[in-house]
């Protein structure tokens, strides 16, 4: 898992703990867990590109390209999309992550 400048922002241990209490096949946990990483991505790039003016989305996307681990890239969202940008950004990973989960537990139950 490559590290993104976001990541203390999705806590994303949650989301494995519930998946470890099932008896899952490596192969399909590791799918899983693509899956739901891939899913949490598109969550935070949403609030990100919605909350960033459109004339700085090629600026943001052209230096995560190059550094996604880099902590100037929240520097810069803070600076160009508002201050609160973490804060929207952990909301909209929470409200994510419950549906996971939720999902996770339906699929189980249904089984």
């Amino acid at each position: 898992m490559t590290k993104i400048f976001y990541d203390h922002l999705i806590l994303f241990e949650e989301v494995l703990t519930e998946l470890d209490s099932y008896e899952l096949e490596p192969e399909e946990r590791s799918e899983l867990v693509i899956l739901i990483e891939e899913n949490l991505h598109h969550t935070v790039l949403d609030v990100i590109l919605t909350n960033l003016p459109k004339e700085q989305h090629e600026v943001f996307l052209a230096e995560f390209y190059q550094t996604p681990h880099s902590k100037k890239l929240l520097v810069f969202l803070e600076t160009q999309a508002g201050p609160d940008i973490s804060a929207k950004i952990s909301q909209a990973v929470a409200k994510a992550k419950k549906e996971i989960l939720s999902e996770i537990k339906n699929s189980h139950s249904r089984s």
